[in-house]
């Protein structure tokens, strides 16, 4: 009988440490703001992210300018490459100005709408340029 007791003591507290380190973890994750920035790699020259919206609260823009960022100026065209200022990858497309939620990009010979926080993907020998505003690519 003892025995048993000893077993059910020993499970309780694993199960407890399990249980405060799934809760420490949840907390840590949830603390943490998500940015299109984090988790970039870049594996054989294209880049890849998980994450892709840079808003406030509130659904406002908010304009920051991290490391490895790309800033596409008006009517300039760029072509992706390996090689090139643009590699191939997912992009989040977002405005230089805080006042600006959309905005004109030609990719190819479209021209679009996008908005800040919208995700665009750009492969070998395209070409980008942004029309109306100067764009940031994270």
């Amino acid at each position: 009988m003892e025995v048993y007791i000893g077993v059910i003591i020993a499970e309780s507290a694993v199960i407890l440490g399990l249980v405060i380190a799934v809760i420490a973890l949840a907390l840590k994750l949830k603390a943490k703001p998500r940015s299109s920035a984090d988790d970039v790699t870049i594996k054989d020259g294209v880049r890849y992210t998980k994450y892709g919206t840079e808003v406030a609260e509130d659904g406002s823009a908010v304009v920051s300018h991290l490391e490895g960022d790309i800033i596409l100026k008006r009517g300039v065209t760029y072509t992706v490459g390996k090689e090139n200022k643009v590699i191939p990858g997912k992009y989040a497309v977002l405005s230089a100005s805080e006042k600006q939620g959309a905005f004109n990009l030609r990719i190819g010979n479209i021209v679009r709408e996008v908005h800040h926080g919208d995700d665009i993907v750009l492969g070998e020998g395209e070409t980008i340029c942004a029309v109306s505003h100067p764009v940031i690519l994270r």
